[in-house]
């Protein structure tokens, strides 16, 4: 294993950037299935579970650019 070193803010800053994520996606979801439960899709709540119970045990996703991010939740 590969050991990279980053200043302790740059890493603070990372799980701060991760638990955002984390809480957006949450309410996302909460949003999306309160407003539109007859009209989403199961499918689509349990994509977006998916997501959420990923970035809870620590994976992350990358992304270069915003078009990634875009395309990645177009394609949800």
């Amino acid at each position: 294993m590969n050991i990279v070193t980053m200043p302790r803010n740059k890493y603070m800053q990372i799980l701060d950037t991760q638990e955002k994520l984390r809480g957006d996606l949450t309410r996302l979801q909460n949003i999306v299935y309160h407003i539109a439960q007859d009209e989403i899709k199961p499918e689509y709540i349990k994509r977006l579970s998916k997501i959420e119970k990923g970035l809870s045990l620590g994976k992350g996703m990358k992304f270069k650019n915003k078009n990634e991010v875009k395309n990645f939740f177009n394609s949800l």
